[in-house]
């Protein structure tokens, strides 16, 4: 019985397909499209809010109707922008805000590819020099869905500061919505309250 629903989904799938409709969606709705945008505006920006404003109207995002819904959560209550990746029919989003917090907002995709394509790149700054520390990874159950939590401390090549990234993501295969953040992270005490140094 499954086999057979799946294979009648897959024709109805593959006949919607046939249908003219909307353009397809870009390279930027996609895992790797995501975690790219996360990379290339937040955290290679340093988070900087007009420095990932200028990287995504770089790359022809555009800036999203505040009449759309509630952007003020995607900013954490700061004022900043937020922008929709081109050819994601809105279902990709980067939030930059002022003091430093970015968000990538990727909807309709299944969490473990983004959450490997975050790894994936993270283990590729840190390949460069870049200082990546992972301190939490834990799954955790919300509104009946179970989502997975990643952090990290990163540190560019060349910063004196940490950033804190951020990925939670769906546990399944079925598509979602999956966040991305990162924010500064506040500065390491040279010397533990005991008096040993911290390094």
């Amino acid at each position: 019985m499954r086999l057979v629903v799946g294979v009648l989904w897959s024709a109805f799938g593959s006949a919607a397909l046939a249908q003219p409709g909307p353009a397809p969606l870009s390279a930027w709705a996609t895992p790797n499209g995501a975690a790219r945008i996360f990379v290339q505006a937040c955290v290679q920006t340093n988070a900087e809010e007009g420095a990932a404003v200028d990287w995504a109207l770089a790359q022809g995002f555009e800036p999203v109707d505040p009449m759309r819904g509630s952007m003020d959560g995607l900013l954490a209550g700061q004022p900043g922008s937020v922008l929709a990746a081109p050819g994601t029919r809105g279902q990709v989003l980067l939030a930059a805000a002022t003091g430093r917090q970015c968000t990538v907002w990727a909807e309709q995709m299944p969490g473990p590819p983004v959450r490997t394509a975050m790894q994936e790149s993270l283990a590729l700054l840190a390949s460069r020099g870049a200082k990546v520390q992972l301190g939490v990874d834990r799954n955790f159950e919300r509104a009946g869905a179970w989502r997975n939590q990643l952090q990290w401390r990163y540190r560019a090549v060349g910063a004196s500061g940490d950033l804190g990234i951020g990925a939670i993501t769906t546990l399944g295969d079925a598509p979602g919505t999956q966040g991305l953040n990162v924010a500064p992270l506040p500065a390491t005490p040279a010397f533990a309250p005991d008096g040993m140094p911290t390094r």
